[in-house]
């Protein structure tokens, strides 16, 4: 695979995080539009620490060379807390792709009353087949989809605006009753957390094939503006119809109220950021498996339909379910491995310096 420059870098970062929870607005609405005015102040917050931990995950992985999610996670040489952390990892990728086939089957019954079941599957049938071609399919659809995607977003907040108004948009209420989320700051900081952590197994195999500082620096700046730009886009538009977060897929209702033909178009677009997400989470979890066993490098195929068959089934339990559960779960957990891996940075750095001293 050729190298990956600035562009290509930042939509494969923003592509890591752009999922059914995050475009529909459930994720958005549960982890900061619950908790009023100061949800801005969290996601604000979000994308400093996406931009920073980002920065220093490519610069990790070129500084050591490495492409394994747990050596990257773990700088000790202790390898029943790497595997831990493998583990956990890998878990969690698997989680996100549930939650992508659940989505999807959420939005299609929602639109146009398809089955659950049948919906989940003909999308992990696409998914899978799709993460046969690898690391470059990935980083292929994420360049062509993903600037849809933000300017779209962009586009149907502008439309709420006109159509609701903005008298809202800084009058949010407090409506958190979730008790593993005591408050914004630690929806904030779990948030972080688990996506970073769905994040690094993505772009653990990503990060070699990036070889300059500028192309690091500039693309993950980057993909940290547009991240600002669709969750602002997306929180906005709930603020000034609030009554669409009672629906499982808040930002579909919200495009079916303005226009019919409008939510359809708005779950065309969720369709993408799911497929998007579900592909970078199954090609990065088909990564680290391989890494792990040869007798999977040699099944590949067989291991990829296995994984994708039980996602589908995992899928059944629900959406806004997996999200308001699942998800803050990995965020606590998550927090321990990224103190770890900002350790092996600094470490790392350290060793560079005085590697180009001597």
């Amino acid at each position: 695979m050729k190298q990956i420059k600035t562009w290509t870098l930042a939509f494969t970062y923003v592509g890591c995080f752009l999922g059914a929870g995050f475009i529909s607005g459930q994720e958005l609405w549960q982890f900061f539009g619950a908790f009023g005015n100061w949800g801005y102040v969290g996601f604000a917050l979000a994308t400093l620490l996406f931009v920073v931990i980002g920065v220093l995950f490519i610069r990790l992985t070129q500084m050591t060379r490495c492409s394994d999610m747990d050596q990257l996670l773990v700088p000790w040489d202790i390898k029943w807390l790497r595997a831990a952390s493998g583990a956990i990892g890998a878990v969690f990728l698997f989680f996100v792709v549930v939650s992508m086939s659940a989505g999807v089957g959420a939005m299609l019954t929602q639109l146009f009353g398809v089955p659950t079941w049948l919906g989940s599957a003909v999308f992990m049938l696409l998914v899978f087949l799709t993460a046969l071609l690898g690391v470059s399919g990935m980083v292929n659809a994420f360049s062509a989809l993903i600037p849809l995607l933000v300017l779209a977003t962009l586009g149907f907040a502008i439309a709420a605006w006109c159509t609701f108004g903005t008298e809202g948009i800084l009058r949010l209420a407090y409506t958190n009753s979730n008790p593993l989320m005591l408050n914004w700051g630690i929806a904030t900081m779990t948030f972080v957390a688990y996506n970073i952590l769905g994040g690094i197994g993505i772009m653990s195999p990503v990060g070699q094939y990036v070889r300059e500082k500028k192309h690091i620096y500039g693309g993950i700046i980057i993909a940290g503006l547009m991240l600002l730009v669709v969750a602002g886009s997306i929180l906005t538009s709930l603020a000034a119809y609030p009554e669409a977060v009672q629906a499982e897929l808040p930002m579909v209702a919200l495009a079916s109220h303005l226009n019919g033909t409008m939510g359809t178009i708005y779950g065309i677009m969720l369709l993408v950021a799911m497929f998007c997400n579900a592909l970078a989470s199954l090609v990065g979890l088909s990564a680290y498996i391989e890494q792990k066993s040869a007798l999977v490098r040699t099944h590949k195929k067989v291991v990829l339909l296995a994984i994708s068959v039980l996602a589908w089934a995992g899928s059944l339990l629900g959406f806004a379910e997996i999200i308001g559960t699942v998800y803050p779960v990995f965020g606590y957990i998550s927090v321990v491995f990224l103190v770890f891996m900002v350790i092996h940075f600094c470490r790392a750095r350290k060793q560079e310096k005085e590697t180009a001293e001597k």
